[in-house]
């Protein structure tokens, strides 16, 4: 064991005196995160080193391949704080998950956190929310499988997260009795909602108040025996009933006897739907991997996410509109200032099905990994997202790296919404809504939340409140509940 001063702080803080003599800063509430440096804290079965570049401070620590390895920080807190935001700065060449046990002060906060293969220089942070004591805490990192840690840089601790973003609250049922919800997009007056089940192609009439009525199917819509059906839906943000009619659904059909996935255009009155017209032809279906998600942007042109089809090399072909994210107008054709002179918007995409955007129309989307990694990515036109070459962190150059990552048991990500710049994040196989504080263009603190009720499938903000509907997928062949068991949840964010 190898032991030394605790912390190294960026601002001048006022201190805590412990048993012993020894004089460490204090953490005040409200200022700005301060880092500890590995290699000055507690280390088990590891070393100090600095032969990889881009480490802060005199170096990083190299955790030896054995379970139970750990770096152990002293942090000092002014006051007590229940929602702490400790970010994990390292470092992992090494090709696969390095996961850590985090305890504070002795308590398990976080179980096989995921640290995944990122190269020995690129550094990123995994962040967690943890409660603090007022005055001395303990926090260890410690390998939890044969593999050990990654490289651990440093820690850094904020006890006060961005105020104003809120937290989401336990959820309600808004109404039940669905069959797989694919998607929800809301009418313009934010009271009512236009909702999908993907495998019966209807589209159902949601209200605040709970009230569900159906208004139509999708015709021609076939599935796949998989994940294809009738998958999104956006309203014309103009929608009024009248002068303007127009919704949108992305679905998998038969058209001409050929099955492909399609985006299409239906008037709704109100009450009833009618006039499908096909307006984006021939995207290649199959039983996995369709995409499926279509919304407007703030641009006012509609974006689509398209699957590889389980063809990885789609992905990366620019005249393939598979694997990529679409950007078009409300006639299918190319949108102005598209960077390939096409509906292609970004590529190299597996499997994207969440979009989003933050307050400064930057465009997030989530992203179905393979065997290993899930992303959350920030969409910029022409990039490319390193399907197949890559999946998450990609050492390649040209092509971008995810800005939140997941073991693909945590989340398995379908669908994602942004309130107040954090962005909540459905999961299936995960089984429960995550929660990422966006700062700008990189991602921050990130939480897990409602991990009682089965498969996350869709959540979308509800418009002019501070809240989210969140819609289960439990009647799929993976949740393994009968026909009618899904429901809608309602989650204030305060």
């Amino acid at each position: 064991m190898r032991t030394g001063l605790k912390a190294l702080t960026r601002v001048a803080l006022p201190v805590v005196v412990l048993a012993g003599g020894l004089v460490l800063p204090a953490l005040p509430a409200g200022a700005a995160p301060v880092r500890y440096e590995a290699e000055n804290a507690t280390i088990s079965q590891g070393l100090v080193e600095s032969n990889h570049a881009g480490f802060s401070g005199t170096g990083f620590v190299n955790n030896d391949n054995v379970a139970g390895s750990y770096v152990e920080w002293t942090v000092n807190a002014a006051s007590a704080t229940s929602n702490a935001v400790l970010a994990f700065r390292y470092a992992n060449g090494g090709g696969a998950n390095r996961p850590l046990d985090i305890t504070v002060n002795g308590n398990l906060v976080s179980n096989d956190l995921a640290f995944p293969s990122n190269g020995w220089t690129n550094y990123q942070s995994v962040t967690i929310n943890a409660a603090l004591n007022a005055g001395s805490n303990t926090i260890r990192a410690t390998g939890a499988t044969a593999t050990g840690g990654p490289n651990l840089d440093a820690l850094d601790v904020d006890t006060a997260p961005v105020p104003g973003r809120g937290n989401p609250q336990p959820p309600a049922n808004v109404s039940t009795g669905w069959s797989i919800p694919w998607a929800v997009s809301f009418l313009p007056d934010g009271q009512s909602a236009l909702v999908t089940e993907r495998d019966t192609f209807r589209v159902f009439r949601a209200g605040l108040n709970g009230s569900k009525t159906q208004v139509g199917t999708v015709p021609n819509s076939t599935t796949t025996g998989g994940e294809g059906g009738l998958m999104g839906v956006a309203v014309s943000p103009g929608w009024n009933g009248s002068s303007d009619q127009d919704v949108f659904f992305f679905h998998t059909s038969n058209d001409g006897g050929a099955q492909a996935n399609r985006i299409v255009r239906m008037s709704f009155n109100g009450t009833t739907l009618s006039n499908r017209q096909i307006i984006v032809n021939n995207l290649p279906a199959s039983r996995f991997h369709n995409g499926g998600q279509l919304k407007f942007g703030p641009d006012g042109f509609l974006y689509a996410t398209t699957g590889d089809a389980q063809n990885t090399s789609l992905a990366q072909n620019l005249n393939s509109p598979a694997g990529k994210v679409l950007r078009f107008t409300r006639t299918g054709a190319a949108a102005p200032g598209n960077p390939f002179n096409s509906l292609v918007y970004s590529y190299g995409h597996r499997n994207a099905q969440g979009l989003a955007w933050d307050s400064a129309g930057r465009l997030w989307s989530a992203e179905l990994g393979n065997v290993s990694t899930d992303e959350l990515n920030l969409i910029l036109p022409g990039r490319n997202y390193g399907w197949p070459q890559c999946e998450g962190n990609c050492g390649v150059s040209g092509m971008e790296n995810p800005k939140r990552t997941w073991t693909t048991a945590e989340a398995s990500p379908s669908s994602l919404a942004i309130v107040n710049d954090t962005a909540y994040v459905a999961a299936l196989r995960g089984q429960r809504l995550w929660r990422v504080e966006l700062n700008g263009t990189s991602a921050g603190a990130t939480t897990a939340h409602f991990n009682s009720f089965g498969r996350l499938r869709s959540v979308v903000k509800v418009p002019g409140a501070n809240a989210i509907w969140i819609g289960t997928t439990n009647a799929d062949g993976n949740g393994g509940q009968g026909p009618g068991s899904d429901r809608i949840l309602r989650s204030e964010i305060r």
